[in-house]
C-alpha cells in the first residue's frame, strides 16, 4: 500500500513563524562574542573539569586575597560551556547558544499558536519577542535558563488550560534540579508556579469560565512546594536564594552596569520594548478578550520585572507575547488568521530553503560567507581562539602579556574576563565578577579610566602596568600619552598596554 506523505509537508502559514525563527537565527549566529561576560566563565569550567569540584573563592584578582569568598552559583552553566568546548571549541559553543534561541523562541511561536489557534498571529509574537531579546543573545550562562522557563511557562498554561493532567507537572521539580544549578534564573520557576497557583486559585473562587476544579488547583500548590524544594540540590543549598538577592541588590551591578538598569527608549530590543507595551494596551483595550486572573498576574509582574531592569526583558517578551497573540485574534476576522489549509512539495522546498541562509553562517563556515565589509569589522578573523569574537577581544595583548608577564596590572574590565581564561597567572585588577569588588574600588576604576587623579589611584593600589582599552578609556590613553612617567609598551587597534617607568 503507497502510503502518501502529503499529510508531513508545511502549509503555507506554517511557513510564517519559521521566516521568523529562521531571521532571528541568522542574527543571533552573527552576533560577535564579547570578551566580557564569557571567558571567565569557560575558566571556571574547566577548573571544575579538571579539580572535580567548585571553586569558592576569587583566585584570579590581585586587588583581593586569593581566598576571598565567590559564590559561582552558575557552576553547572560553566561546566557546559567547558565540555562543549573539549568536543567542538568556540565554534560548537556558538551554535549551541543559537540553537538554544530558536528553540526557545520557536515554543514562544508554540504557545501563541496554541493560544490564538493561528501560525500567522505566532509569527508576529516570535518576532517581537526575539526583538525585545536583541541584547540579551550572547554567550553567557543565561543562554541555559531560556529552555526552562519556555518549558515551565508551556506547562502550566497547557495545565490551566485543562489540556494536560497532573502527571505532567511532576517534569517541573525535576527540571529545576538543573535550573538552580546553570544559572540564577531559576528563581522565575516559583515565581510562574506561584502566580500560576495563585491566579487559578482565584479564578476557582470566582468560578470563572475555564476554571480548574479545587483538586487540581491543590496539584498546583504541591508542585509548587516541590519545586521550591528541590531548588535546595545545589551546593549551596537554601544559600542559594542568598546568592541571588544578593545579586539583585548589589551595589555595584545596579549602580553601574547598564543591563542591570531600567531600560529606557533607545537601540531595538528597548524601542520594541516599550512598543510592546502600548500595543498590548490597545490590544486589551480593544479586544473582546479579557485575560484570566493568572495572565493578568503573570503580564503585571513580569512587566515590573522587564522594568526594573534590561536583563529582564527577555522574560517578558515570552510571557507576554502568547497572551498579545490570544487577545489579537478576538479582534480580527477569521479570514486573516490562517492561510488555505494546502500541503504541498513546494512549502517544504521553501521551508528548508529558509534555513539555508542560517547554516551559511554557522561558526564552522562564516568566515566564508559573503557578508558585508562592516561586518567583518566588528570581528576578529583567522585568530586561534575561533570565529566571531569581538574586535575588542584583547587576543594581541594577552599573546603579549604571556611573552612578558609580570606586575600589578591594571586592566579594562572585559580585558579581565579573557585574560582569566588566557593568562590566569597575570591577575587582574578586576573583571565582571562585578559582586566580588567593593563599591569604592569600583568607583575607582572609573576615575582610573577617565584620567581622574590616576597617578594617585594608581600608586594606591600598586599598580605598574595598564592595560586600557582606547575606545572606553580614552582619557587615561592620552593622560598616559603625555605623562614622562608611563612608556607605551604595546598597541594595536584596540588596545595599548603601558609601563611605569622605574626610575
Amino acid at each position: 500500500m503507497k502510503v502518501s506523505l502529503e499529510r508531513y509537508y508545511p502549509r503555507l502559514d506554517h511557513l510564517w513563524p519559521l521566516i521568523i525563527l529562521a531571521g532571528l537565527g541568522f542574527y543571533t549566529s552573527l552576533v560577535p562574542l564579547p570578551p566580557n561576560d564569557f571567558w571567565w566563565h569557560l575558566k571556571i569550567g574547566e577548573l571544575i573539569s579538571t579539580t572535580r569540584s567548585i571553586p569558592t573563592t576569587n583566585m584570579f584578582a590581585w586587588t583581593l586575597p586569593a581566598d576571598f569568598t565567590f559564590t559561582y552559583g552558575a557552576w553547572l552553566g560553566e561546566l557546559l560551556f567547558y565540555r562543549l568546548y573539549r568536543v567542538g571549541r568556540i565554534p560548537l559553543i556558538l551554535f549551541v547558544r543559537t540553537l538554544l534561541a530558536v528553540t526557545a523562541f520557536g515554543l514562544v511561536g508554540y504557545e501563541a499558536r496554541r493560544r490564538s489557534g493561528s501560525w500567522r498571529l505566532a509569527a508576529p509574537a516570535v518576532a517581537i519577542a526575539g526583538l525585545m531579546s536583541l541584547n540579551n543573545l550572547i554567550v553567557r550562562p543565561q543562554i541555559w535558563s531560556w529552555l526552562p522557563f519556555m518549558i515551565f511557562y508551556i506547562l502550566l498554561s497547557r495545565y490551566a488550560a485543562g489540556q494536560l493532567s497532573r502527571k505532567w507537572l511532576l517534569l517541573c521539580p525535576l527540571l529545576m534540579v538543573f535550573w538552580v544549578n546553570v544559572h540564577g534564573a531559576f528563581v522565575l520557576g516559583p515565581v510562574l508556579l506561584g502566580a500560576f497557583f495563585v491566579g487559578e486559585g482565584i479564578r476557582a473562587a470566582l468560578r470563572g469560565s475555564g476554571a480548574l476544579p479545587w483538586r487540581d488547583v491543590g496539584w498546583l500548590g504541591i508542585i509548587t512546594v516541590a519545586s521550591v524544594l528541590t531548588t535546595a540540590v545545589n551546593p549551596q543549598f537554601v544559600g542559594i536564594y542568598g546568592y541571588v538577592l544578593d545579586l539583585m541588590t548589589d551595589r555595584p551591578s545596579q549602580g553601574l552596569v547598564v543591563e542591570w538598569q531600567s531600560p529606557t527608549p533607545g537601540g531595538i530590543a528597548n524601542t520594541v520594548f516599550f512598543v510592546s507595551i502600548l500595543l498590548l494596551l490597545l490590544i486589551l483595550a480593544y479586544s473582546r478578550y479579557r485575560p484570566t486572573p493568572t495572565e493578568s498576574l503573570l503580564l503585571v509582574g513580569f512587566l515590573w520585572l522587564a522594568w526594573s531592569g534590561q536583563r529582564y526583558v527577555v522574560w517578558f517578551g515570552m510571557v507576554a507575547m502568547p497572551i498579545l497573540s490570544q487577545a489579537l485574534r478576538e479582534m480580527l476576522p477569521s479570514r486573516y488568521l490562517s492561510a488555505p489549509a494546502v500541503r504541498n512539495k513546494l512549502n517544504l522546498v521553501l521551508a528548508v530553503l529558509i534555513w539555508v541562509p542560517v547554516l551559511m553562517v554557522q561558526p564552522w563556515f562564516v568566515e566564508q560567507s559573503p557578508l558585508p565589509q562592516t561586518y567583518w569589522e566588528l570581528v576578529l578573523q583567522g585568530v586561534e581562539p575561533g570565529p566571531l569574537l569581538a574586535v575588542e577581544t584583547p587576543v594581541g595583548a594577552a599573546e603579549y602579556l604571556r611573552a612578558h608577564p609580570g606586575g600589578h596590572l591594571f586592566n579594562e574590565m572585559g580585558y579581565g574576563s579573557y585574560l582569566i581564561w588566557a593568562i590566569p597567572d597575570q591577575g587582574v585588577f578586576i573583571d565582571p565578577r562585578v559582586e566580588l569588588y567593593p563599591y569604592e574600588q569600583w568607583l575607582d576604576y572609573v576615575r582610573i579610566g577617565r584620567g581622574i587623579r590616576y597617578n594617585e589611584l594608581l600608586a594606591e593600589y600598586g599598580v605598574d602596568r595598564v592595560l586600557l582599552n582606547i575606545d572606553r578609556q580614552e582619557e587615561l590613553s592620552h593622560a598616559l600619552a603625555g605623562d614622562v612617567a608611563w612608556n607605551k609598551e604595546y598597541e594595536d587597534q584596540y588596545a595599548q598596554i603601558w609601563i611605569k617607568d622605574s626610575d
